[in-house]
């Protein structure tokens, strides 16, 4: 059995399952006025109601509005799974913008993560429908709440439904106090001193909460070195065009993905944000501005690099690099320089793959990341900046074709150079024959 043997299954299902969405669509379009097509379709595959109904617009949007992704799904490439985010990102949108994201991701679906495909999708809303998306914006931070969910072996869930920069901004705060609280002799892992450092701020001088309670969870250490002053910091990634408000493209939250140009400016423009602003250039989306006074070189280079990459460079994953390691492609055992161009930024998962015998990480001159499995398998990654230009690379076409007509428009002043130097040699005057050609402006 041979990886390619495994592919090659794994690709069937997705030919099935598009021949299975077409079925949908067309037994609904049939009998949407003879039926309930829900509920005899349930009935008839022993599934709940719920699941048929999410298949049946599924099948509608694919089939009506997202040809591309139907084809990608048709052609073993992506499976329902995959071809679902799509459908779902575009459900709010007309059927004729639907289809412009459908056109825009058509070329980013293969060889990626469903979560992958999810954000693409999103952020090509957001380029196509920047008003929607900002209107929606405003409406789920309406519906923000806590929700407490009881689990098995005396265990329950805590969550909070919060915008996406503050949420960040709670995690990297309870991220950074976990890792300052962590003493030599502490046997608890990262995971589990997060855990109890946000129950501990929580529940700080009240007596309804037992601290300290497990085995495991010995108290609290504050960190001596831990001021006021330190803040945990989220990077928000913001064309100047857009910050200036001369454009409204979509900013982009590390770990998150895009965020409307109006939420972010005012984050922003907020003097005691957290969020760390990053200017950007809006033709290619590197950073231009880091917002900062000044570091040592090593903590300057440091900080390019997260911010270059924004999120883990291992295809597929989305750890922001804030709380990712910084690895050397080349090995510095093997003379690999410490600077941006040997740099990325890797989860400690990926860092940990990276590391494992027979698999080969190459960063190309433009910051391309190509990776050699142990099978074989090749796979390449751009930096964020390259992955998704602003625009959608609108501008950067405009200008091509702007430095096409100057290259015709010289073409023809050069003609009509020689054409009134030919006149001229056939018996005109010098005087009428020179003034006869001008030069552009």
């Amino acid at each position: 059995m041979e990886i390619t043997d495994v592919v090659h299954a794994w690709r069937q299902i997705g030919r099935a399952q598009a021949a299975y969405l077409r079925a949908l669509a067309e037994f609904s379009a049939e009998h949407e006025h003879t039926t309930d097509v829900t509920a005899e379709l349930a009935l008839a595959r022993g599934e709940s109601e719920h699941v048929v109904r999410r298949e049946l617009e599924w099948a509608h949007q694919l089939t009506s509005c997202l040809p591309h992704t139907l084809n990608t799904l048709a052609s073993g490439d992506i499976d329902l799974l995959k071809a679902s985010k799509v459908a779902y990102q575009t459900k709010h949108l007309s059927s004729t913008d639907a289809t412009r994201v459908d056109q825009l991701v058509t070329e980013k679906l293969r060889d990626r993560s469903a979560d992958s495909i999810r954000r693409t999708a999103y952020d090509a809303v957001h380029r196509v429908d920047p008003g929607g998306a900002a209107a929606r914006a405003r409406q789920r931070r309406t519906e923000r709440k806590v929700e407490l969910r009881h689990h098995e072996d005396a265990m329950a869930t805590v969550s909070a439904y919060l915008p996406a920069e503050r949420a960040a901004a709670v995690y990297a705060h309870v991220d950074r106090d976990a890792r300052a609280t962590r003493r030599p002799d502490d046997q608890r892992t990262t995971d589990q001193l997060r855990a109890d450092v946000l129950a501990d701020q929580l529940l700080a001088g009240c007596s309804c909460g037992i601290r300290g309670d497990a085995d495991d969870a010995p108290p609290p250490v504050r960190n001596p070195r831990r001021t006021t002053s330190d803040k945990a910091q989220i990077y928000i990634h913001i064309d100047f065009e857009t910050l200036t408000t001369i454009r409204n493209n979509p900013a982009h939250l590390s770990g998150h993905g895009p965020i409307p140009a109006e939420v972010a400016r005012e984050i922003a423009s907020d003097p005691k944000s957290t969020w760390r602003r990053i200017i950007t250039d809006p033709r290619t989306g590197a950073p231009l501005d880091v917002g900062r006074e000044r570091y040592r070189p090593p903590a300057v280079t440091a900080e390019y690099v997260k911010v270059r990459d924004r999120e883990c460079r291992f295809p597929g994953c989305h750890r922001p690099t804030e709380f990712s390691d910084l690895d050397h492609v080349r090995p510095h055992g093997c003379n690999g320089p410490t600077c941006a161009a040997n740099l990325i930024g890797l989860c400690r998962r990926h860092h940990i793959v990276k590391h494992t015998p027979d698999w080969v990480f190459e960063l190309e001159s433009d910051g391309t990341l190509r990776i050699t499995t142990p099978e074989g398998t090749i796979r390449t990654g751009k930096p964020a900046h390259l992955d998704t230009p602003p625009n959608g690379g609108k501008t950067t076409d405009r200008k091509r074709r702007r430095r096409r007509g100057n290259r015709r428009s010289r073409n023809r002043n050069r003609n009509g150079h020689r054409t009134a130097g030919n006149r001229t040699g056939s018996g005109q005057g010098d005087a009428h024959g020179t003034s006869t050609v001008t030069s552009p402006p």
